[in-house]
């Protein structure tokens, strides 16, 4: 009986924890997509800041940012997880779009 319910325990307490790294994945991805299509939509200058104030808004954290003339690499973590998101803007087009 006692086994029977340590093994309950167990498999209660490894879903919950498989549960929340699935929510930090999706945290961390969302905000690493604002934040990296936000950087290539506006100037170079405020690009940076306002990808960590997106990120910081989503309770991210930004780990790289890195602006390239039309493209910009987000790398965001929430609670160990980590994602990345890259954007690229065409000359003349208004939609950024995101790769992976």
């Amino acid at each position: 009986m006692l086994i029977t319910i340590g093994l309950i325990s167990a498999t209660l307490f490894s879903l919950a924890q498989i549960s929340q790294r699935l929510f930090d994945a999706q945290q961390s991805q969302f905000a690493a997509d604002a934040s990296a299509l936000a950087c290539v939509l506006i100037e170079q200058d405020l690009a940076l800041v306002t990808a960590e104030n997106i990120a910081q808004q989503n309770f991210a954290n930004i780990v790289r940012a890195e602006k390239i003339t039309n493209k910009c690499i987000i790398v965001a973590e929430v609670n160990r997880v980590f994602r990345r998101a890259v954007a690229v803007s065409i000359e003349g087009f208004d939609l950024p779009t995101l790769q992976r």
